[in-house]
């Protein structure tokens, strides 16, 4: 070795996630690319006059996080909106007050929007309705989203702007939900919502600001990539070029395209402009073409074989017939892109396997690595159909530690027996990344690494045990395999020189914690491409 390094950790654990599971004592850097691993004593020789040595004191270095599958356009674009997923908001009477206030410094006709809320936490275990937004804001459009974001509730303004009356048709692959004399109640899911969905994208201005904040606090949770899992408006899209070049946006970003619907076809553009999965550099990149299949488990519109316990008329929302379903992902299959699929349920898994399956015995391509995005509730016969297959899993562990209680409510405990399967998936030599889905969860990435090793909730309640994983395993699926995912594995997701330098400081060493610990660890040092991005004082 005869380079001087800018940057050397010494003094501690380098869990490096390369193929060995390697755990070494010192890294070093220089420009912005990793160019050594090994001893301490090794490391002296690449320190120079200028080089900046920071003592790890006994705390691990791991790579940088990678979040495979979130929503950092929305995380942005909700700032601006009434925070309804706090502690303080217990009942619905919260949820009116704080829509007061909000009404009462808002012009009247002007909308007022909320997100975050979380019925199964409220005192009335209901979901707020037009009669209550009406009380507190009849002379404003409400619109305020549930924590999944696949349901919203709405005031009788916007029904009526929106024509949404008793005669009103559910669309296909949505609900509005009515009451016995037939009235909507302004309780919307899934594609019921997404006209007036489309309407409360925030303005420009208000987006940027937003995105400076998401790109601290994502890397103020460790995480240095993230694939945006559908940021659907060209103006994130352009904002987040604008962004990445002026340096404000630090964080690596891979955004899928929606394969939505007439009035968002976005897709469909990126389809017929000829580019496809991989266009782009290092810090943003297009990924996947994404479809929705199905809704939330928590918000009971997952697509099930089975109908949800207690409620045995609702299997819950298939979006796409199987027909539209094969189309969409032939079409994108065939365009050279990666698709990604959200489906939670059962149903909808086996679902999107068919198409998958379809896809590739009519037009087969090498290492197309498709994507079913959450994968919630998987049997054996579907997990060893998607080893089969070759496709990967964007699993959202954290829904369990944060909404597992919810989901315990919602299903019991003998339905969650296999729910996010991680061990399962990972014996059958399936990869799967963790995620967060943010702003549905937060962007920690401790939560999931709990999760995966204790299968416990927030409240401490067990779920699903048989597929706990360990530490290095869990790590891997927040690392390496997210970026394995975005087809980057050979270039981050591991501490192995060449590789670009995206590390992160923990405050503790993972290697000696207990597991129920893991929630107290945070990010000391973040840093992306050899710079360091966020540090706590």
């Amino acid at each position: 070795m005869n380079q001087t390094a800018e940057v050397v950790f010494r003094n501690g654990p380098v869990i490096t996630v390369d193929p060995r599971d390697s755990i070494h004592q010192a890294a070093a850097v220089a420009g912005n690319r990793i160019v050594f691993v090994g001893s301490g004593q090794e490391a002296r020789a690449l320190i120079g006059p200028r080089t900046e040595v920071i003592d790890l004191e006994g705390r691990c270095l791991v790579p940088g996080f990678v979040d495979a599958h979130c929503h950092p356009g929305f995380y942005a674009a909700i700032k601006a909106r009434i925070q309804l997923g706090g502690e303080e908001i217990k009942s619905i009477q919260d949820i009116k007050e704080a829509v007061a206030q909000r009404a009462a410094a808002t012009p009247p006709g002007e909308w007022v929007l909320g997100w975050g809320y979380d019925d199964t936490r409220l005192a009335e275990q209901r979901l707020p309705d037009r009669d209550d937004l009406d009380q507190v804001a009849p002379d404003h459009k409400v619109f305020l989203s549930r924590a999944c974001g696949h349901v919203v509730s709405v005031n009788s303004r916007v029904l009526q702007e929106y024509g949404i009356g008793p005669r009103t048709p559910d669309p296909e692959g949505g609900r509005i939900v009515r009451d016995s004399a037939g009235r909507p109640t302004g309780v919307l899911f899934e594609n019921a919502k997404t006209d007036i969905e489309n309407q409360v994208l925030p303005g420009e201005a208000d987006l940027a600001q937003g995105m400076k904040v998401m790109s601290q606090d994502f890397l103020g949770f460790g995480v240095t990539s993230v694939h945006d899992a559908g940021y659907w408006d060209v103006t994130g899209i352009r904002l987040y070029q604008t962004g990445v070049s002026q340096g404000w946006i630090k964080l690596r970003l891979n955004f899928m395209v929606w394969y939505t619907d007439p009035e968002t076809p976005i897709g469909d553009h990126f389809i017929a402009s000829g580019l496809m999965t991989g266009f782009g550099n290092d810090r943003l990149k297009l990924g996947a073409c994404k479809i929705i299949m199905d809704g939330s488990g928590g918000g009971r519109s997952a697509a099930l074989r089975r109908p949800y316990p207690g409620d045995p008329d609702n299997y819950g929302i298939a979006c796409h017939s199987q027909e539209e379903l094969d189309r969409r992902v032939l079409t994108a299959h065939k365009a050279g892109y990666q698709v990604a699929v959200h489906a939670i349920g059962d149903r909808a898994i086996e679902m999107v396997l068919n198409s998958y399956e379809r896809a590739l015995k009519e037009h087969p391509r090498a290492d197309p690595r498709h994507r079913i995005e959450h994968c919630g509730f998987l049997d054996e016969a579907l997990m060893d159909r998607m080893a089969r297959l070759g496709i990967s899993a964007g699993l959202g562990l954290p829904f369990l530690y944060l909404l597992g209680d919810n989901y315990l409510e919602v299903f019991g405990p003998e339905r969650l027996t296999q729910a996010y399967p991680l061990r399962s998936l990972k014996e059958r030599g399936i990869v799967a990344a963790l995620t967060s889905d943010a702003p549905v969860t937060v962007p920690n990435p401790m939560h999931g690494l709990y999760f995966a090793l204790t299968h416990k909730t927030k409240a401490g309640r067990e779920i699903a045990p048989r597929e706990k994983v360990g530490l290095l395993e869990a790590l891997r699926a927040y690392t390496i395999w997210g970026a394995y995912l975005g087809f980057d594995e050979h270039n981050r997701g591991s501490i192995e020189p060449g590789k670009l330098a995206d590390l992160v400081v923990l405050s503790r060493n993972l290697l000696e914690l207990d597991p129920e610990e893991l929630l107290e660890v945070k990010a000391d040092l973040t840093m992306v491409d050899g710079r360091i991005v966020h540090q706590n004082n």
